[in-house]
């Protein structure tokens, strides 16, 4: 009796089989047009948009007085085609578009991407949006007034040096004179001359506030691994769409229609 089952499950399931293999062949034309037909366009349109390079990088402001990235972000605004006239005065139709936005890894960064037609516009791209910013007149003004205080600061700090080598070149004589009648110790100046260096040095390091630019990175867009993904996915929809039009919807529509003439 197990055998019999057996038999006729079997017969069945070859006979479901056969009569979706003869649906098939009845709809092929039908089946592979709504198959080919989508991952043809996929594969051409892929294959036909203008392939951008997309070049990343950072820009950071060492000095705590210039306005918050935030705040630079505002100022620059939207980059429109106007403005990229205005930015990149070399080659303003090679650059597609420009995006500005906070960096992920730092409140303090702006995080630059730029679209460009060919990957040796995108270096000079990024040197004109910085030298842009830092001629903001927000930025600019902040930079000059921060360069004039450290420039006080320097020449403040550079006289106080040289009066002390000149007080220690006195004590040093005196005491080779045996005409020293004070307790000095030409240590402590030495000592001083040699902190005074350090605190001049540190500050002309920091006078230069403009913004630096972290190292860029270009890709090409949109890659090709990101096209085999496009057709790989198109295929598969396309090829499910097939299935479900071919055997389940039109099976369900004649159905119907058989239905209704009945």
């Amino acid at each position: 009796m197990n055998s019999t089952l057996e038999n006729d499950i079997n017969s069945e399931e070859e006979m479901n089989l056969y009569d979706y293999w003869k649906v098939l062949v009845k709809r092929k034309n039908m089946f592979i047009s709504i198959f080919l037909v989508p991952l043809v366009i996929a594969t051409i349109v892929s294959f036909s948009v203008p392939r951008y390079y997309l070049g990343e990088a950072e820009i950071s402001y060492p000095a705590s007085h210039v306005p918050p990235a935030p705040n630079i972000i505002n100022l620059i605004g939207n980059i429109d085609d106007t403005k990229k006239v205005k930015i990149f005065t070399n080659n303003p139709d090679a650059v597609k578009s420009v995006l500005i936005s906070i960096s992920k890894t730092s409140n303090d960064k702006i995080k630059i991407i730029v679209d460009a037609k060919t990957s040796d516009v995108i270096p000079q791209a990024f040197k004109d949006i910085l030298a842009y910013i830092n001629n903001l007149p927000e930025i600019k003004g902040e930079i000059a007034r921060i360069k004039e205080e450290n420039n006080s600061k320097i020449k403040n700090l550079t006289e106080v040096k040289k009066e002390n080598l000149i007080f220690l070149n006195q004590i040093t004589d005196m005491i080779k004179k045996r005409k020293l009648f004070i307790n000095i110790n030409p240590a402590d100046l030495i000592r001083k001359d040699g902190d005074l260096s350090i605190e001049i040095a540190n500050l002309q390091k920091a006078e230069v506030k403009s913004g630096t630019l972290s190292p860029l990175s270009i890709t090409i867009q949109p890659s090709n691994l990101q096209i085999r993904k496009i057709i790989i996915s198109t295929g598969a929809l396309s090829l499910v769409a097939a299935i479900f039009v071919v055997f389940f919807l039109l099976d369900y529509i004649e159905r119907i229609k058989a239905r209704e003439n009945k």
